[in-house]
């Protein structure tokens, strides 16, 4: 074999003595330089002075367009497998590896919107009642709403979803996108007012969310029978054999039609992947959705009015390997950049990150 050329050997010498960050993206490598002169540490992953996805820690709200908040609520899952209070510290430890842009949609979230980690939710009064957790989570995203700030919460338990939806759904009920194995529509299940099996039930007799614009996507397993409201009261419901059959582009394009234009929420239960690749839930269900169909939904939900998402039911315990984790964490990315993107977008207004 012959000797590489020596005009091939410069080429790949001048190639080699680029920095680290001069990147051939123009907007990447616009950001990156941006956040490395704010003091942004890219590259180390125990840099713990940084939230989520690297954005800045803080409460106070002024200014702000994104806050991204944990929830580690484990008290109402109904069956003993709790857990999933450490969905939001396990998010944030892996969040680390993913990058601050898409690098496929392209979308910079810190140049679009002020973003923030607001931390985790800390349950201070009667702390061990489900309820009183609830109504101090309404309380608190009443707040998030109150300061035109939409929110990308990982929790938790789905109950959690409640709350919010009765926060941000108060004055005009919203439409739902709602990818899970199980509809979460029980009526009164284990006498429970409300619990992770009934939250949209709840929600639509609350007056909170329509029916009529959302989607279920997903459904299968043990708790399919009781998803009757679910049919009953309007919701479309699509099993997961009806999605393998209709393919992520089909599905994307009638949960678009079913939506419409006004203020969707998009909510993810992590027991909608496979068991195979998500162990790491509270109800895990064979024969379910893959990583890159529930992110190829995301990318394909762009444009709409999102005004907030959120992924549920992480619980680390039960995947040693860490790898749900970390599946997790480029699902909640793919939702940081589209949360962003809309807000953007339907605000008609651009802001930047800034950590200084």
């Amino acid at each position: 074999m012959a000797k590489i050329s020596k005009k091939r050997l410069e080429k790949y010498r001048r190639l080699a003595d680029k920095g680290l960050w001069d990147l051939e993206h123009e907007g990447f490598n616009r950001f990156f330089s941006r956040a490395r002169q704010e003091g942004v540490e890219l590259i180390s992953n125990s840099f713990s002075t940084q939230g989520m996805f690297r954005a800045p820690h803080r409460k106070e709200l002024e200014g702000v367009d994104l806050a991204i908040v944990g929830v580690p609520l484990d008290l109402g899952v109904p069956n003993p497998r709790p857990g999933t209070r450490l969905g939001p510290e396990a998010v944030r430890y892996w969040s680390k590896d993913r990058n601050m842009v898409n690098y496929h949609t392209e979308v910079v979230p810190f140049d679009l919107c002020s973003i923030i980690d607001w931390g985790d939710v800390e349950f201070v009064q009667d702390a061990f009642n489900l309820n009183a957790c609830i109504d101090q989570l309404v309380r608190d995203y009443s707040v998030f709403k109150e300061n035109n700030v939409i929110t990308l919460t990982i929790g938790g338990e789905h109950t959690i979803t409640y709350a919010i939806l009765a926060a941000f759904g108060k004055d005009e009920p919203l439409s739902v996108i709602h990818l899970d194995a199980h509809g979460d529509t029980a009526v009164m299940f284990g006498g429970a007012r409300v619990s992770d099996a009934s939250i949209f039930q709840l929600a639509t007799v609350e007056g909170v969310i329509d029916p009529e614009r959302t989607i279920q996507i997903g459904m299968r397993g043990r708790g399919i029978y009781r998803c009757e409201f679910s049919r009953a009261s309007g919701m479309r419901m699509i099993k997961v054999e009806e999605f393998k059959k209709l393919g992520v582009e089909a599905v994307v394009q009638e949960a678009r039609d079913i939506v419409g234009d006004g203020p969707v929420y998009l909510t993810i239960d992590t027991d909608v992947f496979d068991c195979a690749v998500m162990p790491g839930t509270t109800l895990p269900e064979p024969f379910g959705l893959s990583g890159e169909e529930v992110r190829d939904i995301i990318r394909g939900l762009r444009g709409l009015n999102i005004v907030g998402a959120d992924l549920m039911e992480l619980s680390p315990p039960y995947d040693p390997t860490g790898m749900s984790a970390c599946l997790a964490s480029g699902i909640a990315l793919e939702l940081l950049c589209l949360l962003a993107e809309s807000r953007s977008i339907h605000s008609g207004i651009q802001h930047e990150t800034h950590w200084k």
